[in-house]
């Protein structure tokens, strides 16, 4: 979609999914140094409503971020859902077969996941169950993870589609997050395979953008945690973010060589 006035609407409609008070702020964030600077910003900083990204066939990384708005807290694992397209299909757990069997179902093809996150590594942490440990790292469930719908009815319908996976820090270990500290758990690699310069994928409703499907937490103690320490557990709601393709700078560069080329020729005429 070209940039224009539903776009602002989208950009004051996801303003308004921002829950505030919560103790724990689950975001997709920049995750590398050209895309954040692209945008103005520093790495770590939640995606805008809309933001700018590579022409077709160049990469950009994310992160999944959590923020501790509240006192210390300890989190042992969660659970995330990053979707990329939409699709007619359902939650279930067994999902597509793989990433390229989820990419075909996609509607708009316009943007794909790689195939895995990359957890982080050196966290902070310590281990409850007899001694302390300097560092932990952001393991991923293996075999939870699946190319799949977002949570919904087990009926099929049109819903985002993407990774959704449980992850945690190995057992009996949490990490540290300090009262307004803000970590990577993972990230995740995106492709550009459609969107043109210019364009914007997700900025009207039946476009998916970039989804964090369970966006916004509190921690909570149970016996469904995943390592120890509280668990990150979701709202259903969600948080959307929309993505435009810009030229390369030197598609640019070239471009007005062009039209000042074409301005010295009229101007001779």
């Amino acid at each position: 979609m070209k940039l224009n006035t539903r776009t602002f609407a989208f950009a004051v409609a996801l303003g308004a999914t921002v829950a505030a008070n919560a103790q724990i702020q689950i975001y997709l964030g920049y995750a590398d140094n050209a895309t954040a600077a692209m945008n103005g910003v520093a790495v770590g900083t939640e995606l805008k409503p809309v933001s700018k990204i590579g022409a077709v066939g160049s990469t950009f990384t994310v992160g999944v971020f959590i923020k501790n708005n509240g006192a210390k807290l300890t989190p042992g694992g969660g659970n995330t859902f990053l979707g990329f397209d939409t699709a007619s299909t359902n939650n279930s757990s067994t999902g597509y077969a793989s990433n390229a069997a989820a990419q075909t179902a996609g509607t708009a093809k316009k943007i794909s996941l790689a195939d895995a996150y990359v957890g982080s590594t050196g966290l902070d942490g310590f281990k409850t169950s007899d001694s302390s440990a300097a560092s932990v790292d952001v393991q991923s469930g293996v075999t939870a993870a699946k190319f799949r719908g977002a949570q919904g009815s087990s009926t099929a319908s049109m819903r985002s589609i993407g990774l959704n996976w449980g992850w945690g820090v190995g057992t009996g270990f949490a990490f540290n997050l300090d009262a307004g500290a803000s970590l990577r758990v993972m990230t995740m690699v995106v492709t550009n395979k459609g969107i043109a310069a210019g364009d914007i994928f997700g900025d009207v409703a039946t476009e998916n953008g970039l989804t964090l499907n369970q966006d916004v937490a509190a921690g909570s103690a149970g016996t469904n945690y995943v390592g120890a320490g509280a668990q990150i557990t979701y709202t259903s709601a969600g948080r959307k973010y929309a993505l435009q393709a810009v030229p390369e700078p030197g598609t640019m560069i070239a471009l007005g060589a062009a039209l000042v080329g074409l301005a010295a020729r009229r101007r001779k005429k």
